[in-house]
């Protein structure tokens, strides 16, 4: 089996947000199409299962999707809404002794050891380490990470997974704004584009933000022309009861919608 599992398709607040009565917030607190834990993807691939970027939420949704063990964890960039479930993932690793590695691009793993020292100090500190620039080999791909720009909040990291035995490849790209050359070049050629999209139309001033909204997203895609896109880092700007409204291939992630992925 070779799938990706949106845990949580939310932005970093979630939806709805717990002080706010907005027609989307509203119709998620039903349950609705619009609730949304904070993002975070499980890949399974060559009878591994890898978890993207352990959020807040990781506890329940690993308990919402039945989830029993890893072999690994993934990490893009080091803020709340990407790591701060860490610490339920390494209470697994201690409380069970399973063995797996966390791996980030140099700068996230020096944020995770600023925010989670404890855990770089005692007997879990040998599982971290950063992903190897030349590529990490999970289940059936070889995954690598490449810097994008994160307006207002500085730099992220994205995800490219190439597949072992073809030439098929994906990106995961939670954070990204106003991306310059380089990382347009990582985009190129993809049978699959995750991405985010906080608003569906975003009116702040550049200056300020820092996150695609749908439109933009929707014309990254167009400029470098990934077989699918899916939306995720969703806010509660984003109605998923108007995703008729975009083209065939793209798609809004919902909380445990599953891709088949070939490699």
């Amino acid at each position: 089996m070779n799938s990706l599992r949106f845990l949580g398709s939310g932005d970093s607040q979630g939806v709805p947000r717990w002080w706010c009565s907005c027609p989307i917030c509203a119709e998620a607190r039903t349950g609705g199409l619009n609730s949304r834990l904070r993002p975070s993807v499980l890949l399974r691939s060559g009878g591994e299962t890898w978890l993207i970027d352990p959020g807040p939420d990781f506890r329940a949704q690993a308990l919402a999707a039945g989830l029993s063990g890893l072999s690994g964890v993934l990490v893009t960039h080091a803020h709340n809404d990407h790591i701060l479930g860490l610490g339920d993932v390494m209470d697994f690793a201690r409380w069970t002794g399973a063995e797996f590695p966390v791996l980030a691009p140099p700068d996230a793993l020096e944020g995770l050891r600023e925010r989670f020292g404890y855990l770089f100090r005692g007997r879990l500190a040998n599982r971290f380490a950063a992903l190897p620039a030349a590529g990490q080999q999970v289940g059936g791909w070889v995954v690598t990470n490449f810097p994008v720009n994160h307006g207002f909040n500085g730099l992220a990291n994205a995800l490219r997974f190439e597949a072992l035995q073809h030439g098929s490849a994906w990106v995961y790209m939670p954070d990204a704004f106003q991306l310059e050359a380089a990382s347009l070049e990582q985009l190129r050629g993809l049978r699959l584009l995750v991405t985010g999209a906080s608003f569906w139309e975003e009116h702040a001033p550049p200056k300020t933000r820092s996150v695609h909204d749908v439109l933009e997203a929707l014309a990254l895609a167009e400029r470098v022309k990934p077989e699918q896109l899916v939306l995720t880092h969703l806010g509660h700007d984003v109605d998923a009861r108007r995703a008729g409204e975009l083209p065939r291939w793209a798609v809004l992630a919902r909380d445990g919608m599953e891709l088949d992925l070939q490699c």
